[in-house]
């Protein structure tokens, strides 16, 4: 990107992009909420439509941090000047909670291990599965918020 028309048509792509995975995660989980916590007994009970729900919750959610950290993150730091070239990503991060685009480095970081847990499946242990399930539920809101906050950020900064 060489300029800062393509560098802010990148980030209003990636807004858009976020957005489309914010509501589908958000329709998926209120499919499912109420199931939550989750256990042996519940799992098993599951309807196939339920389990689909849960899928695309899983999908989503792994998406929409893809999507802000391969794509919304690094275009807003360009956007704001910052050279991010070559720079490792917990760089970026680092500099995303110095400039109060994210209340905290380490929660993203939380956050990828919840995604990186749940997207490995493993059907046969259910405890496992049913593990990563409460835990992505409990990590729902913590990223919704850290969503909530960018966007927030962007708006108020970039957009206003």
């Amino acid at each position: 990107m060489e300029n800062s028309s393509e560098i802010r048509d990148y980030l209003e792509e990636s807004l858009q992009l976020c957005r489309i995975h914010i509501e589908r995660m958000g329709f998926a989980w209120d499919q499912v909420k109420k199931h939550f916590p989750i256990n042996t007994t519940k799992y098993h009970q599951l309807l196939p439509e339920e389990l689909s729900f849960i899928d695309q919750l899983i999908f989503r959610f792994s998406k929409l941090q893809d999507t802000m950290g391969v794509r919304l993150f690094p275009s807003l730091l360009s956007y704001l000047g910052e050279d991010i070239q070559g720079k490792p990503f917990i760089d970026q991060l680092t500099k995303l909670e110095e400039l109060s685009v994210i209340a905290s480095s380490n929660e993203w970081l939380l956050l990828r291990e919840t995604r990186n847990i749940v997207i490995h499946e493993y059907p046969f242990n259910a405890e496992e599965v049913i593990d990563g399930l409460n835990l992505l539920s409990k990590h729902y809101i913590l990223l919704i918020n850290i969503w909530n906050q960018v966007e927030s950020y962007i708006k108020n900064r970039i957009n206003h």
